[in-house]
């Protein structure tokens, strides 16, 4: 008998000298763990070299060694019902940490087993950002801003020796913030996309440079924000409020999202000279023109705004974004009318006249509640899609005929390429192998996790006429809360890398299946989206 004592890392606890008996299978470690930390073996996610440890693996082809530290992942209780009914309320960043990792009786993310053929492939082990003290909010904001490349591009290549004011400081420790997290990133990808498995996932050399230090323990990847966030609050001093104990707030994720994309457009787009430089604008910005119409005099008006964020208002009749675009997208206004020279009721309908590459929606599920004078929270299920969100009904005439063309110019790629592959698949080898020319057909539709690889299609120079906006989009990011109330609970960034889904949950990073991202649609206590990130398809 070999025994080997290492140590095991589960949330914040850390167990020394646990005994491996490698005569023995797994499964018997596992329930020494499920007697330390009470995760059932069914549950449990322990990483070791090649991947997850599993029931029927080797010890000898582990290569785990004495005093190695382990890291494990999983929900301590029972297994979760298959309903998503919960209970309770909010509380703060550490105690809804507490409430997720416990029995809450909440819908539980299976955290995604790297060595499924159903895997996809990352290009980096992400870095997580530390929380410090109710700063989730923020954490998950930047998790998803630094998702997108071309604003992080955009960051990093400002100049930054004249950071003389609080927009341009805070574009300085964003720069900073996004080379501290790109270093602490262990960016080392098996160029065959090896994986755990051959599935793919985070890759085994990424995974041994995160697991194990000089001395063979567990580092963890999480960088401090600690300069960003002092210039945040001084730049916005609402996120400097403090509680009855002294301590710093809760705060509005989507609040902090908005502002801090507000003072990088003050920068990287008012010190541009020309309409290509402006960057925030054209990944965020969407214009709207809203149409007024005076219910008695039937005067008209017409109005015109830039917004960074498209609006889903909630109510009872609300099952799907769709639902509450159509709700936003018409109001009721009170407006001096110059035919009759008083205050009369205008009904308003607003539609889009300029899409931008990436559409934040945000779920407008805080509304404020007199008696107990706080933000309550609207936890009705709302449906997103993960594909294929279609915008083409709220645009203008003028732009939908623009998109119109554009739509027509992909689909008859789309149809090509579906063509193109049944041709290719139809004169197959004899011995059911795929030539060269398959498999990089099969890659352009979309299969094998290699992700779309434009066809060199003659369309009639369609293409080059058409280029732009589709109207469809594709989520890229997401960012979550759970709790009952604006002012508490927890918020979760959640993005797509390549075409793997990550959860980024403060300094826990972890690799998530796609049916995980559809249970965040809300109806419980669970984390259920709160701004999504589109990113556009384009012709």
């Amino acid at each position: 008998m070999s025994v080997i004592k290492v140590a095991v890392k589960w949330q914040k606890s850390l167990f020394e000298s646990v005994e491996i008996d490698t005569s023995q299978p797994p499964s018997l470690f596992k329930m020494q763990l499920f007697s330390l930390t009470g995760v059932p073996p069914e549950r449990q996610k322990i990483l070791v070299k090649g991947g997850m440890l599993k029931d029927e693996s080797d010890w000898s082809k582990l290569k785990v060694k004495d005093g190695q530290r382990l890291m494990m992942m999983g929900t301590a209780g029972p297994l979760p019902p298959s309903s998503s009914n919960g209970g309770g309320g909010g509380g703060g960043d550490q105690e809804m940490k507490d409430a997720t990792n416990g029995n809450s009786g909440d819908r539980k993310l299976d955290h995604k087993d790297a060595s499924s053929p159903a895997s996809a492939q990352t290009s980096v082990v992400p870095c997580g950002l530390t929380n410090l003290g109710n700063t989730c909010y923020m954490n998950a904001t930047m998790q998803c801003l630094r998702s997108i490349d071309e604003l992080k591009s955009a960051v990093k290549a400002y100049n930054v020796a004249n950071a003389i004011d609080t927009s341009s400081a805070l574009l300085a420790e964003a720069k900073s913030l996004f080379t501290k997290m790109d270093l602490a990133s262990s960016s080392v990808l098996s160029a065959k996309g090896g994986g755990r498995g051959g599935g793919g996932g985070f890759d085994d050399d990424a995974f041994d440079a995160e697991e194990e230090g000089d001395d063979g323990m567990y580092e963890e990847r999480s960088v401090a924000p600690s300069q960003f966030l002092t210039i945040l609050r001084m730049k916005f001093p609402q996120f400097a409020q403090k509680g009855a104990g002294g301590m710093y707030m809760q705060q509005d994720a989507e609040e902090c999202y908005s502002q801090i994309l507000q003072a990088f457009r003050e920068k990287l787009d008012n010190e541009s000279r020309d309409d290509q430089g402006k960057v925030i604008h054209e990944l965020f910005g969407i214009e709207l023109e809203t149409k007024l119409v005076c219910e008695e005099s039937k005067e008209e008006v017409k109005e015109h705004q830039k917004v960074m964020t498209f609006k889903c208002n909630i109510s009872k009749e609300v099952n799907h974004l769709h639902d509450g675009f159509r709700l936003s997208l018409c109001e009721d206004r009170e407006k001096h009318s110059p035919q009759l020279n008083r205050m009369a009721l205008y009904k308003g309908v607003s539609r889009i006249t300029k899409l931008p590459k990436y559409l934040s929606v945000q779920l407008v599920r805080f509304l404020y509640r007199r008696d107990t004078q706080q933000k309550a929270k609207i936890l009705r299920r709302v449906g997103f899609p993960l594909q294929m969100l279609d915008v083409f009904e709220f645009c203008s005439d003028e732009l939908k005929k623009k998109l119109e063309v554009r739509r027509d110019v992909w689909q008859k790629k789309e149809d090509a390429k579906v063509e193109q592959l049944k041709q290719l698949k139809s004169s197959g080898n004899s011995n059911g192998k795929r030539t060269h020319s398959e498999a990089t057909a099969a890659e352009a539709e979309g299969g094998d996790g290699g992700g779309p690889v434009p066809l060199d299609l003659d369309l009639d120079g369609e293409v080059a006429e058409a280029i732009g906006h589709t109207g469809f989009y594709d989520l890229h990011a997401i960012v979550t809360h759970k709790g009952r109330i604006a002012d508490s609970g927890h918020y979760v960034g959640w993005v797509k890398t390549k075409d793997q889904w990550v959860e980024f949950d403060d300094d826990s990073v972890y690799p998530v299946l796609e049916e995980d991202i559809q249970k965040l649609d809300g109806g419980g206590d669970w984390h259920m989206a709160y701004l999504c990130i589109y990113k556009a398809r384009l012709a």
